[in-house]
Order: C-alpha cells, then sequence, then structure tokens
C-alpha cells in the first residue's frame, strides 16, 4: 500500500447494518451480477447477504422477514409511502438494547451480558423495536432492508469496488464508543454515549497523534459540535495537541482541495448529523425546536428516521471530488464505513474472540471481547478489483474499526504494535492485501436519482445547533398523557397515536 496510495480518506457514516443497506447487493437469483473474486482467509464463494435467507423475527405470533426493499408502509391509509425513511422510528441502540437485539428473544427479553462464547441468534430486533404506538407495519419496517435500485450510490461503489461482508463495529452500542475505537482504538471502557446529547469528550490518544511528524492530515465537517469545534475535535481533544501538521476546516475546503489534487496524506470526512423522533403516524419525523434546541435535523449521514437520499448524494459527491483530478485519483484510498449498526437488523451473528483493547471493563463486567453487529465498509480506489468482497486475512481475528487504525498506521509507517493505540489495534488485521498489482484507468460514475439530495429540505439546520437529545425527546413522549399534551411539550403538531390491531 505504501508505494500505491499517498492519500486516504476516511468517511464514516451512522448508525445502519450491512444487511440494511447492502443485503441485497448481490442477488443469487441474477447470475450477471456476481462478485469477481473473494480475498480473505475465509473464501466461501458466497456474499454474506440476506438471499442467503429467508431470515426472520418471530414476534407475537408473527414470523417477520427481512424484505427486499422497504415499503415505508405506516398502516395509515392517508399516510404515503416513505421506502427512503425506513425505519421510521430511531431503532434502540444502546448496549442493554443491542444485547436484546443479538441474545433476546420475545420469550426471554435480555438485556444482560451473556456468558462467554455464547451464540448471538440475531432473534430479538423485532421485540426490542416494539412500541405501543406502532402499527403492525411500523414494527416491520425494522426488518425491512433496502435494495440496490433504492441506494444505488451505496450499492453502485461497492459493486465497482469492494466491500466486506465481515466488518464489525467494533462495540456492540452505539455510536460515541465505536467512533473512539475507530479513533483511539478504545472506548476507554464506556459501552454507552456519557449524555443524553452525546457531547462527552475522551481524553485518549488518537490515530492523528500517532502519524509521523511531518505527515499532513485534515478534519473536514459540516456542523459545530459543541464549543466552535466540531464533533471529531471537541469529543477526542488530544487531536488539539498535534494541529502543527493538520488542519480542521469545512467540508467545502474539502472539495476544494480534491478537486484540486491537494488533499493532505490523510483526511477525514464528518457527515451532516441527522436525528429525530419519527412521528407517530408515519408521515415524517419531528423537526422543530424546544427552548431553544432542536428536536430533529435532516442530515447526510444515512441515520434513521431520517432520510437516505441526502446521504446517497453526498458520497456521490465525495467520490466525484475525489475523481476530478486524475492524476490525484490514481494515488487515492476512500474508505466508507458506518459507525454502528443502529439497531436496524443484521442475520450475522458477531461472535467473541475480541481482543480487549485494555484493562477497562463496563460496569457489567463486559470485557470488549466480542465484536459489535456488522456494518457496510467499502474500499474505493483505481487500485481495487470491481466486485471485490474482502475478509479478515486471519481465521481469528475479524475486521472491525481497529483494522482501520492498523492499516493506517502501517501505511505511515508506524508499527501498530507500538503506537500506543491498544492491544486491540496491536492485534488488528490490516486490509493492504485487497489493493490489485496495477491501478485500473476506468472510473465508474453513477447517478443520484431526482430528489434525493433534496429529502428533508425543510428541516436542515446548517452550523451550529444545540440539539434536544433523542432520549430526552422518548421520555416527552413516555410522559405524555394525551397527544395533545405532548404538542404543549414538544411545541409541534403531532398524530394521534393509533392503536394496533390485535
Amino acid at each position: 500500500m505504501k508505494d500505491k496510495i499517498d492519500h486516504v480518506v476516511v468517511l464514516m457514516l451512522e448508525n445502519r447494518s450491512l444487511d440494511n443497506v447492502l443485503g441485497w447487493l448481490y442477488d443469487d437469483d441474477d447470475p450477471s451480477c456476481q462478485p469477481s473474486q473473494f480475498l480473505g482467509a475465509d473464501t466461501t464463494p458466497t456474499f454474506a447477504g440476506l438471499q442467503t435467507g429467508p431470515h426472520t423475527n418471530q414476534y407475537d405470533g408473527r414470523a417477520i422477514p427481512a424484505t427486499r426493499g422497504t415499503s415505508g408502509d405506516s398502516g395509515h391509509s392517508w399516510v404515503s409511502a416513505q421506502p427512503l425513511r425506513v425505519p421510521g422510528m430511531d431503532p434502540h441502540e444502546t448496549y442493554a438494547h443491542v444485547n436484546r437485539q443479538l441474545f433476546g428473544s420475545p420469550d426471554d427479553p435480555t438485556t444482560t451480558n451473556p456468558p462467554p462464547g455464547t451464540p448471538a441468534a440475531m432473534a430479538g430486533f423485532a421485540e426490542d423495536y416494539d412500541a405501543v404506538y406502532e402499527t403492525w407495519e411500523q414494527l416491520d419496517q425494522v426488518m425491512e432492508a433496502y435494495s440496490p435500485e433504492q441506494l444505488p450510490i451505496l450499492n453502485g461503489l461497492a459493486r465497482a469496488y469492494a466491500v466486506s461482508d465481515a466488518w464489525h463495529s467494533s462495540v456492540p452500542t452505539q455510536t460515541n464508543p465505536n467512533r473512539a475505537f475507530s479513533l483511539c482504538g478504545t472506548s476507554l471502557g464506556r459501552v454507552d454515549n456519557n449524555s443524553l446529547d452525546a457531547v462527552e469528550q475522551f481524553p485518549a490518544p488518537t490515530i492523528f497523534n500517532c502519524l509521523p511528524s511531518g505527515t499532513s492530515w485534515g478534519i473536514y465537517f459540516h456542523d459545530v459540535w459543541q464549543d466552535g469545534q466540531c464533533y471529531t475535535q471537541y469529543t477526542f481533544p488530544r487531536i488539539s495537541d498535534v494541529l502543527d501538521d493538520g488542519e480542521i476546516a469545512s467540508i467545502d475546503t474539502f472539495y476544494d482541495k480534491a478537486r484540486a489534487g491537494t488533499l493532505p496524506r490523510l483526511t477525514w470526512l464528518e457527515p451532516s448529523w441527522g436525528y429525530g423522533l419519527g412521528a407517530f403516524d408515519g408521515s415524517g419525523f419531528h423537526c422543530g425546536s424546544v427552548a431553544g434546541k432542536r428536536f430533529g435535523a435532516q442530515g447526510n449521514d444515512y441515520h434513521p428516521p431520517t432520510w437516505v437520499g441526502p446521504g446517497e448524494a453526498f458520497v456521490n459527491d465525495v467520490y466525484e471530488a475525489l475523481a476530478a483530478d486524475a492524476d490525484a485519483w490514481q494515488r487515492t484510498l476512500l474508505v466508507i464505513t458506518f459507525d454502528e449498526h443502529g439497531g436496524t437488523y443484521d442475520h450475522v451473528d458477531p461472535g467473541w474472540g475480541a481482543v480487549p483493547p485494555d484493562d477497562h471493563r463496563s460496569p457489567d463486567g463486559f470485557g470488549f471481547d466480542r465484536y459489535g453487529v456488522r456494518v457496510p465498509t467499502l474500499l474505493v480506489s483505481p487500485w481495487v478489483q470491481a466486485r471485490t468482497v474482502f475478509r479478515s486475512p486471519s481465521a481469528t481475528s475479524k475486521y472491525d474499526h481497529t483494522s482501520l487504525l492498523a492499516t493506517l498506521l502501517d501505511w505511515c509507517g508506524v508499527a501498530p504494535a507500538s503506537a500506543g493505540l491498544g492491544a486491540r489495534v496491536a492485534a488488528a488485521p490490516t486490509f493492504d492485501a485487497v489493493l490489485a498489482d496495477r491501478p485500473r484507468s476506468d472510473v465508474p460514475r453513477f447517478v443520484v436519482p431526482d430528489g434525493y439530495a433534496q429529502q428533508g429540505a425543510d428541516c436542515r439546520v446548517p452550523g451550529e445547533r444545540q440539539r434536544l437529545p433523542v432520549g430526552v425527546m422518548r421520555a416527552l413522549v413516555a410522559d405524555s398523557a394525551t397527544p395533545e399534551d405532548l404538542e404543549a411539550r414538544m411545541e409541534a403538531l403531532i398524530a394521534v397515536p393509533s392503536t394496533r390491531d390485535p
């Protein structure tokens, strides 16, 4: 990789499992669309997607299948289907809820860390997603999976270059611990966000602190997060110690440098953050303010329950900007991944055997010795053969976000074991072997469907915004005796909760 790539660009998106957005990438019923090669210790010649099914969750006497394509059906005849805003409610993503999704069932909705080696049946997603105000159609959305036709950019890039069907989030939980692993190799023992609004800091060294002196890097962002800083700089404050070699600037700076072929050696991209509470009738998600704080915003990060169209447009914009300078593109690798599954369904047991990064343990004794749910991870570069499916080169260690760190360190001439980012990084398998012997000359192009980029345009808040956390929003719902009460609390019109048919 050292002699092939001069620029690595990392884009980490939000809260989608592999099955949810790429589960139908390679359909066995279409012989014209199959992988060209499988790389790694596991060379099983089958993409581990939903075509290997049927895959279901049982709940309340019903078998709920993982579908090909999303419907967005709310169960209300007066609400138009919203297939690009599924699931319509933000699923649970905290550690206890993920335990229930993986190890629970309707008969045993456990939320605790199981005994070591316990297999995950992946049978608790529907039960964990249930809420009294949902119709059956709304509940079923947690099992719906987007088709390649619905997400042509993400699926198009995965086919045109390489995708892993065995890449896991680092922790079976939500955003901050997983993003901490992707930058620091540890979450310092945290298995959940420390606060409802996700504003917290990890005082640990990052990949940027471990780069050799003089290695250029950049973090480019859409939104100011806290104290005038973007999410990555604020949440990982040790980054500010090494600003001499790097820059932290707006996403427009990235686009300008990418098109000019002048990007730094390592680029880290932040999407625009999307979040909110889905409307009870399935018509959208709440978007407004309470006491000066936002309680919903459309981003371009794929985060449910917002629209996914802006995420498709953003990914394509990043790709097009990188390919604009032909010479620079020939020496560039784009890594696209997601921080966590966000409560959306995946059928593959993450498994045990993850290396604990340090001596930290969670309050319930979790030793960071099992992986999180699978997430999509793509490698996009002229050095990557089309229709490649890659897996860990190790028979015992799986890919997770620390593999990104190990690969980047090795690429920069730093031994992962001596970088000071913990034992998981030191042992992590790298993905440099996915790069081919020579670069391609073609540059596949994709078309963002009409209207995708504009989805949710009436609920966008550029620049700094103070958030009303989703946890607070859910508490408002739980504490509201009537829809009218919730309306008064949230200062927004909401629909009357419907009663699910028995």
